[in-house]
């Protein structure tokens, strides 16, 4: 027999599919089998994708595998059909696609402990001590436990349950044991759903467990009850004895969203994302395989959990940018993965979120998705929003970062003994610190941007390769003492709401307050508990919190998502809005949202405080049809880099003939532009400069084109090209 044979992640670069023997030696074989093969003179690991009887390679060229790693099977065919779909949509190695399905922590193995259980049938013998008796005593109420906590519990020695073991009286054994441990939490059955929920629930049963591939967006605005939904249509999954993957955009919602699940499917529901350790992340793999569990939840990567028979996919918040991998490749979308996932295994496709994608949502009223709808609030009507210009506060003179209406509301807030949810998407004490004598900014020596002041430990710090300084007392340049912190991050509102309001017990929710295992959890439920009043942060607490004491919400600037230099910004900012102004008046009291801007005539702001979803789309897909932007065309994001600026230009200028010589070629003629070369937003970051290449098109094939003719060409020694089809912002 004979097996082809995908080499690891560690030569990735060697891009092919190679062939071997099977040995006679070697009988448990199949296609996601780990292997060890020669690979010239070293042995590598690899996965086999195929196995046959026989090959068109010559006979004398096949070696033998070496071994086989271990017992574990990866991937099956179904998620192997993925990967290489993955390959050539996203235009990256099979080895490359194949470590996304590929579960980390296998090296972790299975965790045993040893446990002791008290013998049947044992006799009470006269020269058992009182120690031993006080063992026994333990066993016969609690069965099966670890020895070490038994140990501990009773301030025993293990030379004492040895002998009792020596006895006969007790046995020791080996238990498999999970490293993740889920919260406990009391179990919840199903709601009456409403008439809306009931006309969406029934309209995608009739095809759950049909072996019929389907695609749905459900668009309802926030408090809908839109998890309720999934709920009902996962628990027909399971009657029908399939299986779901339930996805959410950032570790920071999986906290709730497992309670959800778990309050109501118990022990059928596994969790994977990356603050899983690499152990829990195997244990939780495991027991998808092995069929214990039913549901998955998890960010990302959870759309690649091994089940066998999957019968649904829900995408909760389908407008996050967190469903798009960004940093390496394969740079995919995972509602794209998720869609072609559900046509390999005729499962369906289910998007909510209470502000669609724009792409999605033109495709749903183009009839690419099914369109459902949940116009109205479960308990109350949505919160009341009000838009104050900051520049006429400036111009009365406040000058502190609350208006004067919001700083009223807090305080009414407190005084009331409702909680408060205030929203920068930013973090740190201040963006930038100048000299006022002299004009000077410290910057990061690394990368063209100035350093941030953080307060809380009194550095100024690069948020893009983590350089950091001591904060600046005194200007290096002229000497003056006139420093001056100038913008706002989260560390800052911090301090100001300490200062105005002494009493407030406050939280503080950003990547600096999360860095730690757990951290978003346990601010979650400090806030939930009521256990302070005031919760600030940045997009992680825009989404997904549904507490009902909350009835404030503040926006202290919704003008930095708006000026950000991208075609997205306007939506981008539309929909962080709406998301964070739908955490307020989530219970029986009703909420109010105060968005201060310096642009309260931009449609995107305007749309958000009226909530008013279709009237940003019709003015947001003119600007997008009228500039050809998607949904109405395709983009490729090309970046250059490397530590010699000069070296990056020429390269750049190398691409962009490469461009329009694919370009002239292709037979296939259609709108097709160029954009660049030009420094990129941030040209220089790690000290590498950056230089940046758009192009867009009408086709797809197009661009997919142009990333094969830059895959196949080879640049000067320390440049570096990357590509993004289809990115979700440009910088």
């Amino acid at each position: 027999m004979f097996a082809d044979v995908v080499l690891s992640e560690y030569s990735r670069n060697i891009d092919r599919i190679l062939t071997y023997i099977v040995p006679d030696g070697i009988n448990d074989i199949k296609i996601g089998t780990k292997v060890l093969v020669p690979v010239n003179r070293s042995k590598v690991e690899g996965y086999v994708i195929n196995l046959s009887e026989k090959t068109d390679v010559p006979i004398d060229k096949v070696k033998p595998i070496v071994d086989v790693v271990n017992d574990i099977t990866l991937f099956d065919d179904k998620l192997l059909d993925l990967a290489l779909w993955m390959k050539d949509y996203y235009k990256c190695n099979i080895s490359e696609s194949l470590q996304c399905i590929i579960p980390s922590g296998t090296k972790s193995g299975i965790k045993k402990v040893k446990t002791v259980r008290l013998n049947n049938g044992f006799v009470d013998d006269c020269k058992i001590t009182p120690k031993q008796l006080e063992i026994i005593n333990y066993l016969k109420k609690n069965d099966l436990v670890a020895l070490s906590d038994l140990v501990k519990d009773l301030n025993v020695s293990y030379s004492t349950v040895n002998s009792l073991f020596k006895k006969g009286i007790v046995s020791v054994d080996y238990k498999e044991i999970n490293r993740f441990k889920a919260t406990d939490c009391n179990r919840t059955k199903k709601h009456i759903p409403t008439k809306e929920q009931e006309q969406v629930i029934s309209e995608v049963k009739k095809i759950i467990g049909k072996n019929i591939f389907e695609k749905y967006l459900l668009f309802g605005v926030t408090g809908s009850g839109k998890t309720e939904v999934y709920l009902q249509l996962i628990e027909k999954c399971i009657e029908l004895g399939k299986e779901a993957i339930v996805l959410v955009p950032e570790i920071s919602l999986t906290p709730q969203t497992i309670e959800r699940f778990v309050s109501r499917f118990g022990n059928l529901v596994a969790v994977l994302h990356s603050g899983l350790s690499d152990g829990e992340r195997f244990d939780e793999w495991r027991k998808i395989v092995n069929g214990d569990v039913k549901i998955v939840v998890g960010v990302r990567n959870a759309v690649f959990a091994p089940f066998s028979n999957l019968g649904l996919i829900i995408i909760d918040e389908e407008h996050e940018t967190t469903y798009k991998q960004s940093d390496f490749k394969p740079k995919y979308n995972v509602k794209e993965v998720a869609e072609k996932r559900c046509e390999i295994e005729k499962a369906i496709l289910l998007l909510g979120s209470a502000t669609p994608q724009v792409e999605t949502y033109y495709k749903a009223l183009n009839k690419e998705y099914r369109l459902l709808r949940l116009n109205n609030r479960i308990r109350v009507n949505l919160p009341e929003v009000e838009i104050v210009n900051m520049s006429r506060e400036l111009a009365d003179g406040n000058n502190s970062i609350f208006s004067r209406k919001l700083y009223y509301e807090i305080k009414k807030n407190l005084i009331k003994g409702e909680q408060t949810i205030l929203f920068l998407n930013r973090r740190g004490f201040s963006s930038f610190v100048v000299c006022r004598d002299c004009g000077y900014v410290p910057e990061c020596p690394n990368c063209d941007i100035s350093l941030t002041y953080h307060a809380d430990d009194g550095k100024l710090k690069c948020h893009y390769c983590g350089y950091n300084i001591n904060t600046v007392r005194t200007c290096p340049k002229c000497g003056s003492k006139r420093i001056r912190y100038l913008g706002i991050g989260t560390e800052r509102v911090e301090k100001e709401v300490k200062r105005l309001f002494p009493k407030s017990r406050v939280l503080r929710m950003d990547i600096d307050t999360t860095k730690t295992k757990g951290a978003h959890e346990k601010i979650f439920n400090e806030f939930r508990s009521g256990n302070a009043d005031i919760l600030i942060g940045t997009q992680m607490i825009s989404k997904g919190f549904d507490i009902p004491n909350v009835t404030l919400v503040g926006v202290i600037l919704a003008d930095i998502t708006l000026n950000i230099p991208d075609f997205r910004s306007g939506e981008r900012t539309f929909q962080l809005l709406t998301q964070v102004a739908g955490r307020a008046g989530r219970g029986e009291k009703p909420g109010r949202v105060i968005i201060q801007t310096y642009e309260d005539d931009n449609y995107s702001i305007i749309a958000a405080k009226n909530q008013d979803y279709e009237a940003f789309f019709n003015e947001e897909i003119h600007y997008r049809e009228t500039y050809m932007y998607p949904p109405f065309t395709h983009l490729l994001n090309i970046l250059i880099s490397g530590p010699e600026k000069n070296n990056v230009i020429s390269s750049a200028a190398l691409v962009h003939n490469l461009i329009i010589k694919t370009i002239n070629k292709n037979e296939i003629k259609s709108y097709n532009k160029v954009l660049g070369p030009s420094s990129a937003p941030i040209e220089r970051i790690k000290n590498n400069y950056r230089w940046q290449i758009i192009v867009k098109s009408v086709k797809r094939s197009v661009l997919e084109d142009i990333c094969d003719a830059l895959n196949n060409h080879n640049f000067m020694k320390g440049i570096k090209l990357s590509y993004d089809l289809d990115p979700l912002n440009l910088i």
